[in-house]
């Protein structure tokens, strides 16, 4: 039977090399990238925490912490728009934690399901390549995947599907054209029906992106109005005071110093803050609701479907395994080095390569477990 991964098909558009390498060659790095592991250790915190239910799990920055192996670093960009190098257990639970501060238990959801793995059963589609129609070897397309998680909105009643990213910068602009998830969607309702979760009709309204922002939390101090502000001034010492009124004053307040001035708020329990910054941190998370219909869902199980045709013809040899290099796709690469030896034409060196810095798996293993062979 014909498989496809929804993670894979973003390789499969990007770069075939990549998808062939990864995919069929089943190539992992002994260490994974960066973005990979840290993405991976904070699912795992999410999805101890989102447990069945309208109550919460295990806090996720617990999760987390217990998740990520060893001591290491990753480079991130902070608020300034530059890059560093960050303790990424640290980061990770500063993260996690702001997370719960900023939503809460949220009572109101009710978790479903939680890092589910799922497969379906898609009719395969006819191959023709080139005019000519290739035998169907294979007629069924089993397609899966691991959804994050579904839950059930108590206040207005919907069932979404959530999509758990960390990202450097939070845009959501290309979310409505998301094939990953939007392929997640598509098949939710069916599968989830069929295992006796969601009952006969139900539907899942659409999906609920849950961004988080790789970055630490900025320590400034917020004023009312949610702006992060700058250092108080003695004048802003001085008025605050002066509002909150005091009966016995060793001076008049304007003579007094700054140091004194910030023990008398102390003592009189007032916070004083300086005026707003001009620089306001993008917002570190957001969540965005996208709504699809069921024409959609058609058009979204024809793309897999389609997608299935182009990789079963690279895996067959009917199309040739082509690069698709560019600055953006190959700067985070784990198969660039790799690449620019293949490119020299050295066959032995590539698979010298291959067998110090990769090992073998099996993409689908996890996938594998209740299949009747």
């Amino acid at each position: 039977m014909l498989e496809m991964r929804t993670s894979e098909r973003r390789d499969l558009k990007t770069c075939p090399q990549r998808w062939y390498w990864s995919q069929v060659e089943g190539l992992r790095p002994l260490r994974a990238a960066n973005p990979l592991w840290f993405g991976s250790a904070v699912h795992e915190g999410l999805a101890g925490w989102y447990i069945p239910g309208t109550k919460r799990g295990t806090h996720p920055s617990e999760t987390f912490d217990k998740y990520l192996a060893g001591n290491r670093r990753m480079l991130v960009t902070n608020d300034d728009e530059e890059t560093e190098y960050q303790d990424a257990r640290a980061l990770g639970i500063d993260m996690l934690d702001r997370y719960v501060e900023r939503w809460g238990e949220e009572p109101e959801r009710d978790v479903i399901a939680s890092e589910r793995e799922f497969q379906v059963v898609l009719p395969r589609p006819e191959m023709v390549l080139f005019g000519r129609h290739r035998p169907a070897e294979r007629r069924w397309l089993r397609y899966v995947g691991t959804w994050d998680g579904v839950h059930r909105d108590l206040i207005t009643g919907e069932i979404r599907l959530a999509e758990h990213k960390t990202a450097a910068s939070i845009w959501a602009d290309h979310l409505p054209l998301d094939d990953q998830a939007g392929s997640y969607w598509a098949v939710a309702s069916k599968v989830l029906e069929k295992q006796g979760v969601l009952k006969a009709g139900e539907e899942i309204a659409g999906i609920e992106y849950n961004f988080l922002r790789k970055a630490l939390g900025d320590t400034r101090p917020v004023n009312a109005d949610g702006l992060r502000t700058n250092k108080p001034t003695k004048t802003d010492f001085v008025e605050a005071i002066d509002k909150h009124g005091v009966e016995e004053l060793p001076g008049p307040l304007a003579k007094l110093k700054v140091v004194d001035l910030e023990a008398l708020a102390e003592e009189l329990g007032l916070t004083v803050f300086g005026e707003p910054s001009a620089l306001q941190p993008p917002a570190y998370f957001e969540r965005f609701m996208v709504y699809r219909s069921r024409a959609e869902r058609g058009q979204m199980i024809r793309r897999i479907q389609d997608e299935a045709v182009f990789a079963e013809a690279y895996r067959k040899g009917w199309l040739p395994v082509v690069k698709a290099p560019d600055l953006q796709k190959c700067r985070g690469c784990q198969f660039r080095r790799m690449c620019e030896l293949d490119e020299s034409g050295d066959a032995l060196a590539v698979e010298e390569f291959k067998e110090i810095q990769f090992t073998k798996t099996d993409p689908y293993a996890a996938h594998r477990k209740d299949v009747k062979k």
